[in-house]
């Protein structure tokens, strides 16, 4: 136990975390709660502060991220058609965040929904997905509600790699990024998606963009602090995935800049760094290329939109993947966009 003088935030993880304490942390300790959470439900239109007013997450809701999509889409279609769409998600709560107002928004803006499609975790073989899709024509899939190192993520990608080779695979922030490339492999090229953060961890390592200070700083902090692991890479016990790493700097940077403002403006207690956080506008040590955000809708409403470039190639007699997940867009703010 911590006298409320001393205990002024916590943190977590998870939208499953969030849930059950919902009541304990808004209404009995009203602790400013920080959180990895991109759940639309508590951070979207309704939730967010005036519901929650004790819970911040850390990214723009997975509502926001498929809408973002959806408008991507919309803009970049090539033909006279309606662009066609299919929704892949987890039959899980996290599968179906989002979902729905992605697809709310893609008719919204004139895009034709063909498919919805629950693919579970427990996947051995996507071919009755891909060819539900296939026979749907879908232009555009999002895979949504998966994590990018899972098994069924290969299996789905190079699945419909063989049956839609055509269609544009796309998906949100935890398939964006490096792991995807190392199980889909050469499956994973060309695909469309957002994420939260840059991209932190090209393969090899070394071929990473470091013009993002947040990036740049990342790997700096590991190679100090976790040298041999930094080295290691992939091999047994080695960081195999920057993001992660960058994540738990991500936390600390942003517990440090509040704890410090609130200590300067003189309140260092619980509703202190609520203030601080509510009225915070900052770029994030250069995380957003320079851009910044405000607090106020209890986000970090910016993302980015990212496309693979996977190339295998050969080395001691086995292929093995290579690149990364580059920028196409801007950085965008979702609390910016007329939807």
């Amino acid at each position: 136990e911590h006298p409320k003088d001393e205990f002024l935030m916590a943190t977590g993880y998870i939208t499953g975390g969030l849930k059950p304490l919902i009541d304990k942390v808004n209404k009995e300790e009203m602790i400013p709660w920080l959180d990895g959470s991109y759940s639309t439900e508590i951070f979207g239109p309704e939730g967010g502060p005036t519901k929650y007013p004790y819970y911040y997450s850390l990214g723009a809701t997975y509502g926001d991220q498929i809408r973002v999509l959806m408008k991507w889409i919309k803009e970049n279609h090539k033909g006279k058609d309606k662009p066609r769409v299919g929704f892949v998600y987890s039959p899980t709560a996290w599968g179906r965040d989002g979902t729905p107002e992605g697809i709310a928004y893609a008719k919204k803006i004139g895009l034709d929904v063909v498919a919805e499609i629950e693919y579970p975790y427990t996947a051995t073989d996507a071919t009755n997905e891909c060819m539900a899709l296939r026979k749907a024509k879908a232009d555009y899939v999002v895979y949504h509600g998966y994590s990018g190192a899972g098994s069924y993520t290969a299996i789905f990608f190079k699945t419909a790699k063989k049956i839609i080779p055509k269609a544009q695979l796309m998906g949100t922030h935890y398939t964006t990024g490096r792991f995807p490339i190392l199980v889909a492999q050469e499956a994973f090229d060309g695909y469309v998606g957002v994420a939260t953060r840059p991209f932190s961890d090209a393969i090899p390592r070394d071929k990473t963009p470091m013009d993002n200070p947040m990036v740049k700083l990342s790997h700096e902090f590991a190679q100090k602090y976790r040298p041999n692991e930094y080295k290691a890479g992939l091999k047994g016990g080695g960081i195999k995935d920057m993001f992660l790493y960058m994540e738990g700097l991500t936390y600390a940077l942003m517990l440090q800049e509040v704890l410090v403002r609130a200590d300067k403006a003189g309140d260092l207690s619980r509703q202190g760094v609520k203030k601080a956080l509510d009225e915070m506008v900052w770029d994030f040590k250069g995380m957003f290329d320079g851009k910044t955000f405000a607090y106020k809708s209890h986000t970090i409403p910016m993302l980015r939109i990212f496309k693979a470039q996977v190339k295998m190639v050969e080395v001691d007699g086995k292929p093995v993947p290579t690149g990364g997940v580059y920028p196409i867009s801007d950085w965008i703010n979702t609390d910016e966009i007329k939807w």
